[in-house]
């Protein structure tokens, strides 16, 4: 089945997960919260894409919702302009 990420995404994801859960793999629809994205790994992921990407998610949509799956942080990703850093992140 063909994601609608890119690899960057899945690497920055799969590595702020549990073992146990990067082992399963991501699927879109996949419950982030019971794989075992706590807080603090919320927190990472998010640094983490921010800087990736050279983009910055706006506090309202810092909400359980964009973190609940896969597909649903991905589309909030791509809202923030995450298809037009395809280069690489932003130089410092």
């Amino acid at each position: 089945m063909a994601h609608e990420w890119d690899e960057r995404f899945a690497r920055l994801l799969t590595a702020v997960l549990p073992p146990s859960a990067r082992d399963a793999g991501l699927t879109p629809d996949l419950d982030l919260k019971k794989a075992g994205l706590d807080s603090l790994a919320t927190i990472e992921l998010l640094v983490s894409l921010e800087g990736e990407y050279g983009v910055e998610f706006p506090e309202e949509v810092l909400t359980g919702a964009t973190f609940a799956t896969p597909a649903a942080l991905w589309r909030v990703l791509s809202a923030q302009g995450a298809g037009q850093a395809e280069a690489g992140p932003l130089a410092a």
